[in-house]
């Protein structure tokens, strides 16, 4: 992603990915990742979604609101900026310099909760 610094796209792998799981736990479709042999399902101990997805939400309920808006509004309801700044009324030039500083502060909150 040209323009962003590593730890930011990162970041925003992580947020993507937060997404998806979060909407593959909503449909129904909770699955184990990794698969290590056969067991029987009621014997797992936890699915492997449940928890980074709890642990994503921790780390995301950490920033400010203006931050969570910004991030959940551009990358998990995928609306464009100009539909962004609407929302949350900031205008388009300054929501083009809090969506890199939201995904610097989400970059080090997982970083600090060793979760990048």
């Amino acid at each position: 992603m040209p323009g962003m610094m590593p730890d930011e796209v990162l970041a925003v792998c992580r947020l993507r990915q937060w997404a998806a799981d979060r909407a593959a736990m909503r449909a129904g479709q909770v699955t184990n990742y990794q698969r290590e042999g056969w067991r029987e399902r009621r014997t797992r101990d936890s699915n492997a979604r449940i928890v980074p997805v709890i642990d994503f939400e921790r780390a995301l309920s950490r920033l400010s609101q203006e931050h969570q808006a910004i991030l959940l509004l551009t990358y998990r309801e995928h609306q464009p900026q100009d539909r962004v700044s609407t929302l949350t009324g900031e205008s388009v030039r300054a929501l083009s310099y809090k969506l890199p500083a939201a995904r610097q502060a989400l970059a080090r909150t997982l970083d600090l909760l060793d979760l990048l």
